[in-house]
């Protein structure tokens, strides 16, 4: 007589069921307590200030504490109906399992703890899901036994299991492969190392992205001896977003310089969305093979210190030699195991981007990065967006904004301290933030968060950077007094919208050009060339918005 007989089995496979249902219940209540325990103590620097994840939040509450009560009823069905158990034992023990811990995997994965906005919506599906079986099995097992016992079901299995396999199959296939694709394979060369798209639409004189994906001209990594180049990084400012390439500050700023400078090269390696840590891994990574003597680092105090995109968090992977951003939540499982880890994930991904590019050239316009209009959003939505980054110009600190000022710290020492060891100068450009310079602005969101003008000080955070470089060495340049000394500066930015219009842009080359020609005469070797530019130099600027602008490479630090 067989150990395991087939009422052996059906035992394992009922009593199974029921635990693993009245399991399933106790981790939905469990979530739900914790979900809870959150918004009553809601951080007011968390993401979830924003009033859509806070929605996503109360619906997963209301619908967990049913989708417990229905798991832990069915859980007790299973042993005490008879129909329930009937069904249940007509069920696949394998197949069984694999759903169970697919669903187990995937709230693990997207468990939100600490929230993620963007998690929230797919847990919420997740949530959606598990009320819909386990209201139908609780309150009408045999109906879904007729519907699991049909063709449709039974094409869903199969596509189910294929997918699986190709999973599982693709995902060892493509990291075995990886050493291979990231050196000579379909990845490798100029692609871009920012997940942006080569060579799609932009508006402008140059018509396309540059083959690396950056809003730029061609580069090449070989630079002559005679040239000089000046290499820009830095989120959506320095790509451009709401102007064209040929209005953007880094555009005019270049062709300011080769008027008087010739031989000098500014590359743009802006990126929508990145953070000072992002660009930092693209410059070790990618910006410092253009061989560049100049780093400018354009820092918006805005959200570059308070990182609600998550990019403190971020950690870069290499695929194929490129460089992903994958954000992490402090979730061993989402962290280690999500599907933004899969190799086969990313290498799809790009060929996708890429080969529809090359297929579909009219897919081209529809590219989120390279076709960024300005938004057309009422005044209290561009408000409430104030009111997420405004924790920075607070007088008193909450922990956390200390934290991320300490993120910030760290992250610009191992900026200055990598191009020190590559002997490349490091300027640092601070972008003032709209409520710093437009005093109607900043009175109207006062008056909408019912604050006092004491509680702020919305020059500190350039006051502390200002002091940080001073005592690093580090260049630095802060456009907000220039800015503030516009006549007009809401028209320095965009309607509703923290970017600059091109007047910004304008105004930023402006400032910046006596500042980085400077910069770069003091790197020139002293010929009669450089003599004869040097004497025709700007005049300082004034103290309070400069620091540190020609100290040498080899001097030591403090």
């Amino acid at each position: 007589m067989p150990f395991f007989d087939d009422q052996m089995r059906n035992t394992l496979r009922i009593y199974g069921m029921a635990g693993v249902y009245l399991l399933m219940g106790a981790g939905a209540l469990v979530t739900a307590y914790d979900i809870a325990s959150f918004l009553a103590n809601a951080d007011p620097v968390s993401p979830f200030a924003v009033r859509s994840g806070t929605t996503y939040l109360l619906l997963i509450e209301a619908i967990l504490p049913i989708i417990a009560f229905l798991f832990m009823f069915a859980g007790y069905q299973i042993q005490a109906s008879l129909v329930h158990r009937t069904v249940v034992g007509t069920w696949s023990l394998p197949f069984s399992l694999l759903l169970v811990c697919l669903i187990g995997f995937l709230w693990l994965v997207y468990y939100p703890i600490p929230r993620h906005s963007h998690h929230i919506d797919k847990f919420s599906a997740l949530a959606l899901v598990m009320l819909l079986w386990s209201g139908w099995y609780a309150l009408s097992p045999t109906s879904l036994q007729q519907f699991l016992d049909g063709r449709p079901y039974h094409l869903l299995k199969v596509a189910f299991l294929n997918i699986v396999i190709f999973l599982c199959i693709g995902e060892t296939a493509m990291r075995l492969a990886d050493p291979l694709l990231g050196r000579s394979g379909l990845f490798g060369g100029k692609h871009t190392p920012a997940d942006l798209r080569p060579h799609a639409e932009v508006t402008g004189s140059i018509k396309r992205s540059n083959s690396q994906g950056f809003r730029d001209k061609e580069r090449t990594f070989e630079k002559p001896d005679t040239h000089t180049r000046v290499l820009a990084i830095g989120d959506s400012f320095t790509w451009g977003a709401g102007v064209t390439y040929d209005q953007a500050f880094v555009t005019l700023l270049e062709r300011r310089l080769q008027a008087e400078l010739p031989r000098v090269e500014l590359i743009n390696q802006g990126v929508p969305g990145w953070e000072p840590p992002q660009e930092l891994h693209l410059l070790r990574h990618h910006g410092i093979h253009f061989q560049p003597d100049l780093v400018v680092l354009n820092f918006f105090v805005g959200n570059d210190i308070i990182r609600r995109r998550g990019a403190e968090r971020d950690r870069p992977l290499v695929v194929a030699g490129q460089s992903y951003y994958v954000h992490e939540n402090g979730n061993w499982v989402h962290d280690n195991l999500g599907p933004e880890r899969w190799f086969l994930y990313h290498n799809l991904n790009y060929l996708f981007r890429v080969g529809m590019l090359t297929l579909r050239p009219d897919l081209q316009a529809k590219s989120r990065r390279h076709q960024y209009s300005p938004l057309n959003r009422p005044r209290q939505e561009y408000l409430q967006e104030l009111d997420e980054r405004t924790d920075i110009y607070l007088r008193e600190y909450p922990p956390a904004v200390e934290s991320n000022w300490n993120k910030t710290w760290a992250t610009l020492q191992e900026m200055k301290d990598f191009l020190l060891e590559q002997k490349v100068r490091l300027l640092i450009v601070l972008i003032p933030d709209q409520i710093q310079l437009d005093g109607d602005l900043r009175k109207e969101f006062l008056e909408e968060v019912r604050s006092a003008p004491f509680r702020y000080d919305f020059e500190k955070p350039q006051t502390l950077l200002m002091e940080w470089c001073t005592e690093n060495r580090v260049s630095c340049l802060n456009l907000l007094p220039a800015f503030n000394e516009h006549p007009e500066p809401s028209s320095l930015y965009l309607k509703n919208d923290l970017h600059w219009s091109t007047d910004g842009h304008a105004l930023a080359a402006e400032v910046m050009f006596p500042v980085v020609k400077n910069q770069l005469l003091d790197l020139m070797p002293q010929t009669s060339l450089r003599q004869q530019l040097a004497s025709r130099r700007f005049p300082g600027q004034k103290t309070d918005n400069l620091v540190n602008l020609s100290f040498a490479l080899d001097r030591p630090t403090r």
